[in-house]
């Protein structure tokens, strides 16, 4: 069961950043839209995972799994600042390396 919670978890992390990736370079509003909402399916999933690996697992290490919730909020509030930004503005050079920073160490955690 953890093996198969562990590849949903690296899947998802991949397509955080690739749809992530995808919809801050999308050029129109609407696709900008349509990549931010594949993101969130990718969010939603990654964040059940994490929670049904902490229910599953909280008792052996209580400090890892809360703070993979917590890395999630992160990540989650990275991503919404990011789309808002290139919705409203064109994007934020800064705001985007930012981003993709964290959703590479998100990749990187996920799959180790």
């Amino acid at each position: 069961m953890i093996k198969t919670l562990t590849l949903i978890d690296a899947i998802c992390a991949i397509a955080l950043f690739a749809t992530a990736f995808m919809g801050l370079h999308a050029k129109m509003e609407k696709r900008v839209s349509d990549w931010f909402v594949l993101t969130r399916l990718a969010l939603i999933v990654a964040a059940i995972t994490a929670l049904a690996t902490t229910l599953m697992f909280f008792s052996l290490h209580p400090l890892l799994f809360v703070g993979r919730i917590i890395w999630l909020l992160v990540v989650l509030l990275a991503i919404e600042a990011a789309f808002r930004q290139k919705r409203e503005t064109f994007g934020n050079p800064w705001l985007f390396g930012a981003t993709y920073l964290i959703l590479i160490i998100n990749v990187i955690i996920n799959i180790w």
